[in-house]
């Protein structure tokens, strides 16, 4: 190797070090992208729409997003915290009826099996309690608790403090104002002989994050509505609460309608044996409806996502960045397939 890949190599290294240092900035910066192309587009759409002023339309963007916001805050977050406080309360008690249902079953068939009188009758859970230690009904409660409390308490510090939380938003409303300049001070760094063609990249990276959030919005939105219509014919109790987890928890391929779904299922347990089992189909059915019927008839709108990128960018940003890397996968995901079509097309 020439002295000059040395050079190359060495400044890749340190840039790449640089780069995982500064991580947790970076996944803040890119939040504060993603919040702020929303927002660009929402106001170029009432721009065209209305024919208004970009600062008119800004404005009126900002008024309805701060306007959502607080109704959430005010209406819909308090008694929501209330339910899901009782979710965590009632899922105990769920998973220790199962438990009481199994070693009930088991019991009958051991009867069965061997009469009740009979002296070679077996012990099932002595067996197995010699192996292993079979926790009881209340130590399996506590631990499901303290798992889903620990849930929680990642899930408000996704933000890592209001600080960085004020940057954020800070950073995207700066953006959102002046999106052009920001973009033309980047392209300042871009050899000109480059500048055009990352100008387009730049502008289908922009149209791809645009289809995605569109996408996510309507499909978010109906699987929330049928959650809400599901639960309440079948009558499982906090039916608004497992509804808003389920529309917020879509935006999260894969892992998101999982989780969703074990909290009406364990709810569920507490009234009869059927009710979990009509949850659980209904759930793969929604989630069947969305994949095959809601996202097809919105796919010109859509990024359409690898499924291998998608899988690897969750676990991968996940593993980097932490929870909230979890949650900015998907853009981030379709990105870097934009960057790669762009880049290795003419290869």
């Amino acid at each position: 190797m020439s002295s000059s890949s040395y050079f190359k190599l060495v400044v890749i290294l340190i840039t790449s070090l640089i780069v995982w240092t500064l991580r947790d900035f970076l996944l803040l910066i890119i939040c504060s992208l993603v919040i702020s192309n929303i927002v660009c587009n929402l106001c170029n759409q009432i721009q065209k729409g209305l024919k208004i002023p970009r600062p008119l339309s800004l404005f009126l963007v900002l008024t309805v997003i701060s306007v959502i916001v607080s109704t959430i805050f005010i209406l819909v977050l308090p008694p929501f915290i209330k339910e899901f406080n009782e979710i965590l309360v009632d899922i105990p008690n769920g998973l220790s009826k199962i438990n009481i249902l199994i070693n009930t079953n088991l019991n009958k068939f051991n009867v069965l099996l061997y009469g009740e009188q009979s002296e070679n009758v077996i012990d099932i859970f002595s067996l197995i309690n010699n192996v292993v230690t079979i926790p009881d009904a209340s130590t399996i409660a506590k631990a499901i608790q303290e798992s889903f409390k620990n849930l929680i308490n990642i899930a408000g510090n996704l933000g890592s403090g209001l600080l960085k939380l004020i940057f954020v938003l800070a950073v995207s409303l700066m953006i959102s104002i002046e999106p052009k300049q920001y973009k033309e001070n980047i392209l300042l760094l871009i050899p000109k002989s480059n500048r055009n063609k990352f100008r387009n990249i730049l502008g289908k990276c922009n149209t791809a994050l645009a289809n995605w959030t569109f996408s996510m919005v309507i499909s978010s939105l109906s699987v929330g509505l049928l959650s809400l219509i599901v639960l309440s014919i079948l009558d499982v109790k906090y039916v608004v609460s497992n509804a808003l987890i389920a529309m917020v928890l879509n935006i999260i391929p894969n892992i998101g309608p999982v989780i969703s779904g074990i909290f009406p299922i364990s709810i569920a347990l507490l009234d009869n044996f059927w009710k979990p089992l009509a949850v659980l189909g209904a759930y793969v059915i929604i989630q069947n409806i969305e994949s095959y019927i809601i996202m097809p008839s919105i796919m010109k709108k859509k990024a359409n996502l690898l499924p291998g990128l998608t899988l690897i960018s969750q676990f991968g940003f996940t593993f980097i960045f932490g929870p909230l890397g979890l949650i900015l996968s998907l853009p981030l995901a379709v990105v870097i397939q934009v960057l790669i079509k762009e880049t290795f097309k003419d290869i």
